[in-house]
């Protein structure tokens, strides 16, 4: 098993099985087995009328190559399990689910200084591509944070820039 399937698609698959983190019922409808090379999405859980892809990273290395395979997620065009022949339903939206050996603030700092650099880029990337969520994992835990809140902090935060690393 591979790290990124080991600390953040598991986590991932128990948070949206766990009846007791909302009201609503999620259903796993495509887990890849990552002993192989699998070719579509890390994750895919649904519900009435909503449908998660995932695309999942482990950062234990640099963290623009990790960076990389998250940004063209979206633009591989990836097909999503299900039953008729399209390639996405109406109802889908792409999160990201990062987890890391870092300590998260280092995860945070670095994500939020990617961001900021063009901040109007990303707008239209999330709007464009659909990209509706960031989930966060850590020690089998679960955070998630809306996409364009994050980019909201990343525009706030893009006026500290001229500060030194350590001031921001």
């Amino acid at each position: 098993m591979n790290p990124e399937s080991k600390f953040v698609v598991n986590p991932l698959e128990k948070y949206f099985l766990d009846p007791r983190r909302s009201g609503a019922k999620w259903i796993i409808k495509y887990k890849p087995k990552f002993e192989s090379s699998a070719t579509g999405w890390d994750l895919q859980v649904e519900r009435k009328n909503q449908v998660l892809l995932f695309e999942a990273k482990y950062i234990r290395g640099p963290f623009a190559s990790a960076m990389a395979g998250l940004v063209i997620a979206p633009l591989t065009n990836k097909t999503e399990k299900m039953k008729s022949g399209k390639k996405k339903s109406w109802s889908s939206v792409i999160c990201w689910a990062i987890g890391s050996s870092y300590r998260n603030n280092a995860v945070y700092q670095i994500l939020l200084d990617y961001l900021a650099r063009n901040s109007e880029f990303w707008e239209c990337y999330s709007k464009i591509l659909k990209v509706k969520y960031i989930y966060f994992v850590e020690n089998q835990r679960v955070a998630k944070i809306s996409f364009n809140k994050i980019i909201n902090f990343a525009t706030g935060y893009k006026s500290s820039l001229s500060k030194s690393f350590h001031e921001r």
